[in-house]
């Protein structure tokens, strides 16, 4: 699978004069295929995985165009006291990102989780107000014009709290009510006016999961909502967290989905993309060849959408994912859900993507 898709992707990228010309340290990144059809590829990442890992680095620089920071800009480890931040981490992705002109997506403002302990004492509808606007304007404008777009409010709906509006209980709904939303990406766009500002959530892939189709529509009336009532919001985040051991129902569902959003006036980043193999059967090969499956029929839908601008995967090789300690597998051995292996190969999912991005066949 893999030898064929090289040779198709590369001849519709017009990138090879015949097949096995190609060595592998010739063959394009993912950041400049993807790059060729105007969308933005990239990596979340941790800074100090970057700084230990040389050959790690150098495959970030390959392959991507868009870094983010897959925990540094959360508030538990940006706000360890109510008046104290801790810009260190944050601070390096967003060096690491500058050495190699890669844009940069932050994530996240405005989350359920990942929070520190003292922000369910301090946060009141007394003091709401002046800690979110502390937080999100002294975290976008440090780095206003460096960070080029943000999660700025991640997973605020879940129709399992049995809401009639489908937003999620959380500190900030019940501190704030719903206005935390629109107050949140106000916030943001004061802090860094030139900043793309970001609404992300998850279950929104699958065409064959009722609780999809209907938090399909609880978004659908939340963006619209948000648009009517002049909110800086500019795109949708799809975050793609995809299973290796399920049917791709990636279909008309989904795209006609996409295209609503579109007509909204949203962009559209797909910003956790991964497939878990965690229960898919088979060898380790058969294992690979169906979460480079999984990749191709999502990426083949989303990327017909030309609202689509950004393709961020959480994570680029195996060698450090979180689903390591996640999502452990039965049998013993290691999750693959990246593109690229322990020892930086590409695998049969690497080739789906490029093969997405060229539109090879």
């Amino acid at each position: 699978m893999a030898g064929a898709l090289t040779r198709r992707g590369l001849i519709a990228a017009g990138l090879s004069t015949a097949a096995g010309a190609c060595h592998a340290q010739t063959y394009p990144g993912l950041g400049e295929l993807a790059r060729r059809r105007g969308v933005i590829f990239g990596a979340a990442i941790e800074p100090a995985t970057v700084d230990k890992d040389y050959d790690f680095a150098a495959l970030l620089r390959r392959e991507c165009t868009g870094l983010t920071p897959e925990n540094h800009m959360k508030w538990n480890v940006l706000r360890p006291a109510p008046r104290r931040f801790d810009f260190g981490g944050a601070d390096r992705v967003v060096a690491i990102a500058r050495s190699q002109n890669a844009a940069v997506h932050g994530h996240a403002l405005i989350w359920h989780e990942a929070n520190p302990d003292w922000l369910a004492r301090e946060l009141t509808p007394r003091t709401a107000v002046e800690i979110l606007e502390e937080h999100i304007g002294g975290v976008v404008g440090r780095y206003a014009g460096k960070v080029r777009s943000w999660d700025v409010v991640n997973e605020p709906v879940e129709r399992n709290d049995r809401r009639p509006d489908g937003l999620r209980q959380s500190l900030w709904l019940n501190a704030l009510g719903p206005d935390y939303i629109p107050l949140a990406f106000e916030t943001a766009h004061r802090a860094d006016p030139s900043a793309r500002l970001v609404l992300s959530d998850y279950g929104l892939e699958y065409d064959d999961e009722s609780w999809m189709r209907e938090k399909r529509g609880t978004m659908l009336e939340l963006l619209a909502g948000l648009k009517r009532q002049g909110a800086p919001i500019h795109a949708l985040g799809l975050q793609g967290h995809l299973l290796g051991d399920r049917p791709a129902a990636f279909g008309a569902g989904l795209r006609g989905f996409l295209r609503d959003v579109a007509r909204i006036g949203l962009e559209i980043y797909v910003t956790e993309l991964d497939v878990n193999d965690q229960k898919t059967p088979g060898t380790l090969r058969q294992r690979d060849e169906a979460v480079a499956r999984i990749y191709r029929a999502f990426l083949d839908t989303v990327l017909g959408e030309p609202a689509v601008k950004m393709v961020t995967t959480w994570g680029l090789s195996d060698r450090y994912t979180s689903k390591i300690d996640m999502f452990p597998r039965p049998d013993g051995q290691a999750v693959r859900p990246l593109p690229f292996d322990e020892a930086f190969t590409r695998k049969p999912a690497w080739f789906a993507i490029a093969d997405a991005f060229t539109g090879a066949r």
